[in-house]
Order: structure tokens, then sequence, then C-alpha cells
């Protein structure tokens, strides 16, 4: 068997990336369309996935576009980051006056 080129490896990699992206394209698809059917039996939410979209509290705060979704979900992930990143930083205010009074010893069977 010969070993593929860079430019063959390269061609193969993208391949099974536009495999993936189009597998997941329809896998979204299927859970969008899913989802709208639960939603339609939800009592009140009939209007927000019909024509009447505009109608109510909820429509309004409703991503009206696919674009729109993804940004919010991206937004939401940045926010939750932001807030990991914060926490962590209040952790290492706090332990790092004892950390400071650490002495770190190599043990014997490190050292040469």
């Amino acid at each position: 068997m010969a070993t593929p080129t860079a430019d063959q490896a390269r061609d193969q990699a993208l391949d099974v990336i536009a495999q993936v992206q189009e597998a997941g394209l329809k896998l979204a698809g299927s859970v969008a369309e899913s989802w709208a059917t639960v939603l339609r039996g939800v009592p009140g939410m009939s209007g927000v996935l019909g024509a009447d979209a505009h109608q109510g509290d909820l429509a309004a705060r409703l991503p009206q576009t696919a674009g729109e979704a993804v940004d919010r979900f991206y937004d939401t992930g940045v926010q939750v980051l932001e807030a990991q990143r914060a926490a962590a930083h209040q952790v290492l205010d706090a332990v790092a006056p004892q950390l400071r009074a650490i002495t770190v010893v190599t043990p014997p069977s490190a050292r040469g």
C-alpha cells in the first residue's frame, strides 16, 4: 500500500470534514423538526412556531434566524467561559498567599 502524498492526505481530510459537516446538517435539521413538532404540542407555543410568530412576548425573544440562534448559542458559551475564568482567578487569588509559603522538594529518585 502506497503512502499518500501530503496533497492526497489533505484532500482526504477535507472530504471527511465535508461528510461530517453534511451529516451534522442533516442531524441538525432532524433535531429542529423534532423540536418544532414537540413545541407545537405545548400550550401557548403554537403561535411561536407558526405564521403568528410575531405575536407574544416569547416569540419576540426567540431567535428569528438560524444564524441568530448560532450566535446566541456561542455567545452563551463565551459567557460561561468568562465566568469560569473569573472563578478560577478568584480561587488562585484566594490560595496564592498559601502557595507562596510552600517549599518544593525534589524527591531523591528525581535527583541526578
